[in-house]
């Protein structure tokens, strides 16, 4: 079971949580989804993990220069919406709204 909180690498090899199945999302666009997971990564980037609404698994880094989109605040399985934007280096969460 996956707690309400962001987990360290270190965590998630103790607890063997597989997240090879997540993908990077692939165009920009608005996409619908639940907050499935919170996890820290390398210096100053948090990896978010999440379901569509068509079921498909997405992984997705914010960064401290994005004030971590306010991640840290948003708890697992919250409903949101998701926009992505492309720029020189690829796709990117530029903005996300909860939803009700």
């Amino acid at each position: 079971m996956i707690a309400n909180k962001v987990y360290t690498c270190a965590e998630m090899r103790e607890e063997r949580i597989y997240t090879g199945d997540y993908e990077f999302i692939k165009e920009a666009g608005e996409y619908i989804a639940t907050l499935t997971m919170r996890a820290e990564a390398g210096s100053g980037m948090l990896r978010l993990f999440f379901r569509l609404v068509n079921g498909q698994k997405i992984i997705t880094p914010v960064f401290w220069w994005q004030k971590y989109l306010g991640f840290y605040d948003i708890d697992n399985g919250t409903k949101l919406k998701l926009i992505y934007e492309k720029n020189t280096k690829g796709i990117y969460l530029k903005a996300v709204e909860i939803l009700s």
